[in-house]
């Protein structure tokens, strides 16, 4: 820790060359001031009474106008397209007032530990369809309490993190799990420069992203949408008819590489590490790793239970080890659209007016980020079949193919695959309604067949105390009942690190219900897989009474 904060000062002083502690007055005057002055009036505007008060009153409007006017007193937050800006739940034509402001004031003031509050926060806007990104919630938690929150900028945060030896993505939308850990990392932080006066969470988030600015050696001029994208502050006017410019594949700018770049890159993570933590063969692991950079993109697909998306995280996970990647999982439903995966036009608010603006959707802002990366960038596509595929996938049917070409856009503009982009997606094949594809989307992409293994199962209960024998020969005879290997059930059912303990429940509450399903109308044929059968052949493993 000692040798990250000599190298934190060592950036800073890139900047600031006298600068000895947090009292430098350069330092203040350009990154702490302005925020010390939001804080005051988040402490006059968001404290408890003030917004229980508000509530009481059903002043829901005067609720929101602070929100935006605190959100509009700096530059930290990007707002200048309201529609995909940070400030966009604000103006969100959904918004139900009363229930968005006692949400807020729940973040800010709730009883639980700050990570748990901004989760429910997130689960609160994933449930209702609203812009769920970090930078709103923890700006508020950040000038509510200063103290002991920091503001989450994903780019910057990430490179805290690496920065910190802790590497992690920093993906939408924000969880309990991921805010803890940067929580910790800050304080951690924040106890070591004490030695140089630091004052709160303030002090260090002005650090930070200056220690950031300065470690990001940028060449060239970046378009408004690459300012945005590498958290920096455009140093021209956006104009105001240009709200997503997606520019050629020519005129993008790549990052160079940051000052201490071994802490900017994931760990190295070799199919022999796979292997040991998934039981998949080192030689098929090698095959599908080939499979996959050889076709750019790759559907782990099988029936329940047999990994799909599991194996699918770990080879991505493989891909980007030893580089400065990303990975990101989306999953698809039957509502998913063309507009939610690649661009559409979306309804916005703007001064009680609605008017229609183009959003990128998750492709297009994954394949934006990528560019600015130099590693393989994975996006794991879950449930890939369940989405009328043509009808989202569109002009990337084509580029899928063709991954050195550019195409026009059917909302304007041009779009290409970024070469480090690689695809992953899983399939379940028992629902039969869904699990067949287009013949021309299925030569785009190289088919993995995850069939039930018995050898997962093994290598998973070497040190459980748990002997999978009988388990296995029980589930070749159920298998074989079935018959249909695209329903046969598969080990991940069985892989828990107490499955003494809990397997009968898992028989009676997981295994019955799917026979149930799958023979309906023929209970005949599943009478001898009841656990008051099967129990008999699993007694001796110790399994409750």
């Amino acid at each position: 820790m000692e040798r990250t904060v000599t190298d934190l000062v060592t950036l800073i002083q890139c900047r600031y060359p006298d600068w000895a502690d947090f009292e430098h007055p350069g330092f203040v005057d350009d990154e702490v001031v302005y925020k010390q002055e939001t804080v005051k009036k988040a402490h006059a505007w968001l404290n408890q009474v003030e917004l229980d008060r508000l509530i009481a009153a059903a002043d829901y409007d005067t609720f929101l106008e602070r929100l935006v006017k605190l959100s509009q007193d700096n530059n930290l937050l990007w707002r200048r397209v309201p529609s995909s800006g940070d400030t966009a739940v604000l103006t969100h034509p959904a918004l139900d007032k009363p229930t968005f402001c006692t949400h807020i004031r729940n973040l800010l003031h709730g009883d639980r530990p700050s990570p748990d509050r901004l989760q429910t926060f997130s689960d609160y806007c994933a449930a209702h369809h609203l812009p769920n990104k970090w930078p709103l919630p923890t700006y508020l938690l950040f000038i509510a309490h200063p103290e002991t929150e920091l503001f989450v900028k994903p780019h910057t945060t990430e490179w805290f993190l690496k920065f910190m030896g802790e590497p992690l993505v920093v993906t939408s939308p924000p969880t309990a799990v991921t805010y803890h850990i940067i929580r910790e990392k800050a304080g951690q932080l924040f106890r070591q420069l004490r030695i140089y006066g630091v004052r709160d969470m303030v002090d260090v988030q002005s650090l930070l992203w200056v220690c950031y600015r300065e470690s990001k050696g940028r060449v060239g001029r970046l378009d408004d949408k690459g300012q945005v994208d590498l958290d920096v502050p455009p140093t021209e006017p956006i104009t105001e008819s240009v709200d997503y410019v997606l520019t050629s594949a020519a005129a993008r700018i790549r990052e160079t590489a940051p000052l201490f770049a071994a802490t900017a890159e994931n760990p190295v993570y070799s199919l022999a590490q796979c292997a040991a933590e998934t039981g998949f063969a080192q030689s098929d692991l090698q095959n599908w790793a080939d499979a996959i950079e050889r076709k750019g993109q790759a559907i782990f697909y099988g029936p329940p239970g047999t990994g799909k998306t599991f194996l699918a995280e770990k080879m991505a996970r493989h891909l980007i080890g030893g580089s400065d990647g990303f990975m990101e999982l989306i999953q698809f439903h039957p509502a998913y659209a063309y507009e939610d995966f690649v661009q559409g036009i979306r309804p916005f608010t703007r001064s009680g007016t609605v008017h229609y603006e183009m959003v990128p959707g998750r492709l297009m802002q994954f394949c934006e980020q990528a560019r600015g990366r130099n590693g393989r960038c994975v996006l794991i596509i879950d449930e890939i079949n369940r989405a009328n595929l043509a009808a989202v996938f569109g002009e990337l049917m084509y580029l899928l193919e063709y991954r050195d070409r550019e195409i026009p856009l059917v909302g304007g503009g041009h779009f290409s695959l970024p070469p480090n982009v690689r695809l992953l997606g899983t399939m379940n094949t028992a629902d039969r309604s869904i699990a067949l594809v287009d013949h021309a989307l299925r030569r785009r992409f190289a088919f993995i067949l995850l069939a039930p293994n018995e050898d997962v199962l093994r290598h998973y209960h070497q040190n459980t105390g748990f002997d999978p024998a009988p388990l296995i020969i029980l589930l070749r005879r159920l298998n074989a009942q079935i018959g249909d290997p695209h329903y046969h059930i598969g080990p991940t059912f069985f892989l828990h690190p107490q499955l003494n303990t809990h397997l009968e429940t898992i028989w009676r509450l997981e295994i019955e219900p799917y026979l149930e399903e799958y023979f309906f109308g023929q209970q005949d044929k599943i009478a001898d897989f009841r656990w008051s059968k099967v129990r008999s052949q699993l007694i001796h493993q110790g399994t409750p009474d």
